[in-house]
């Protein structure tokens, strides 16, 4: 997490268009672009719905080949009739539905001249947590990526500035206690540690990074919404999984 490289380089729309082209070769990328994007919230869904690891990566396979490729299920993508991961999720569920009707690994193989989706390993999920349900998975798992990505954004943006001090200062007090569910040390410490000459300055830092995490995530969520009243209503809904980091 926090890492300098971005994972929505392009807006998401945009590569949801690309999608929709006649041009095999671009909607091929595009539909790439989006499985990347979009798989471990279809995994962590399956995980949560009780298929163990490899069944799980099975059928997140299975349904970006058949449905979501051999389907077109981004041709009925519309950015005016709702947000695409429910487009995606209810697809999914139908999907699962459907194949508890019909076990054949076979069909679930990519076509040809199709690149498989590229999963590497993930921890084991916690599948028995109390009271979160398999859509709450899917949908945890698709903030929490938005989230990796809005955090690596404004860090590279203040390592690219000459403000990495400004991001160790958020770092230490702010993202790694929520991370790790501990209590921030104190500021005298963190200056301590950092070189800051007083505990004001530091927050000061504080404040204005937590403003701009702020800003960046909402820039990131106008993508993905059709209004203003959409992006604060997520922009609080993703907040809500960003304080309970720790927790998970």
């Amino acid at each position: 997490m926090a890492g300098p490289g971005g994972r929505f380089q392009t807006t998401q729309w945009s590569v949801v268009r690309a999608a929709q082209t006649d041009d095999l070769t671009r909607r091929r990328m595009a539909v790439g672009n989006l499985m990347e994007r979009y798989w471990k919230p279809v995994y962590s869904y399956l995980r949560f719905k009780g298929y163990d690891n490899e069944k799980a990566k099975d059928l997140t396979q299975g349904f970006f080949t058949e449905i979501v490729w051999g389907d077109d299920l981004f041709h009925r993508a519309d950015q005016t009739k709702g947000r695409l991961r429910t487009l995606l999720l209810t697809a999914l569920q139908r999907y699962v539905v459907s194949v508890l009707r019909k076990e054949n690994a076979q069909k679930r193989r990519p076509t040809a001249g199709f690149v498989e989706v590229e999963m590497e390993e993930l921890p084991l999920l916690a599948t028995t947590r109390t009271g979160m349900t398999a859509d709450e998975a899917f949908y945890r798992s698709w903030a929490t990526d938005l989230l990796d990505s809005v955090l690596s954004q404004v860090q590279a943006e203040y390592c690219r500035t000459g403000r990495s001090d400004h991001w160790q200062v958020f770092q230490a007090k702010v993202l790694t206690p929520i991370l790790h569910n501990t209590e921030a040390p104190p500021l005298e410490e963190i200056c301590r540690n950092c070189g800051i000459e007083d505990e004001t300055k530091a927050s000061n830092m504080i404040v204005t990074v937590k403003r701009r995490f702020q800003a960046v995530l909402r820039r990131n969520l106008r993508d993905l919404v059709s209004s203003e009243d959409e992006v604060e209503a997520e922009f609080h809904e993703i907040l809500k999984v960003f304080s309970n980091r720790g927790a998970g």
